[in-house]
């Protein structure tokens, strides 16, 4: 069980974060990003999304406002060491950082993760892991609505609801449970469209490789 007062602790008490994600990064990883970073802006926070890849194409269109950048040692390092604390979502392993795991790792700041994966390294100050979610952003879903640290409005359903979607299968596994439902319910009360965001996932990832095919045919 997650120790979420910890958490709200560590958030309210630190005022700049930086956030990264795992190579190659999916849906859950860049929907949790977004929704983490949309949440402590809205809390006044100054906050950094900084990741090893680029974010897929079918996935850009979830960082609407344009806030992840690609890790550049020359550009990042300053702020990898000047912020309060270090996050990393969806992922609890160190070599998934890639570029960044040697500055990451050698950083004097706090870091923590946020994660649904078993078998967590010790690599961190905080752990915030429990494999019996069905995604990261079911974490932060979680998070925000036993804290009330702040209403889950559409900017956060909107992310929330991509990341989990597609983490569940589009709700076919295993801990697809009546919980998760409820959530998604919630999502699409505050105004979700389900058509919009699977087209926008899957649609734009058939056509990117459409366009390869063409490029490989020329």
């Amino acid at each position: 069980m997650i120790n979420f007062k910890k958490l709200e602790e560590i958030i309210k008490q630190n005022s700049s974060f930086l956030l990264t994600t795992h190579v190659n990064p999916d849906a859950d990883a860049i929907g949790s990003e977004i929704a983490f970073y949309k949440m402590l802006e809205s809390l006044g926070k100054k906050v950094y999304v900084i990741n090893h890849s680029l974010t897929p194409y079918n996935l850009q269109f979830l960082d609407d406002e344009k806030v992840i950048e690609k890790y550049d040692k020359q550009k990042h390092l300053e702020i990898l060491n000047s912020v309060d604390v270090l996050t990393g979502l969806d992922f609890n392993r160190s070599d998934r950082l890639v570029s960044m795991k040697e500055d990451f790792l050698n950083s004097s700041k706090m870091k923590m993760i946020i994660d649904h994966h078993q078998d967590a390294e010790d690599f961190v100050d905080h752990v915030f892991v429990d494999t019996e979610y069905c995604a990261t952003s079911h974490v932060i879903y979680d998070f925000i609505k036993q804290t009330q640290i702040v209403k889950v409005d559409y900017s956060l359903a909107y992310p929330l609801y991509a990341a989990i979607m597609t983490d569940t299968g589009s709700f076919r596994f295993e801990r697809t449970t009546p919980e998760v439902h409820k959530i998604i319910a919630d999502l699409l009360e505050i105004g979700v469209s389900p058509i919009e965001v699977f087209d926008k996932i899957y649609d734009q990832s058939k056509f990117s490789k459409v366009k390869l095919l063409g490029k490989a045919l020329e």
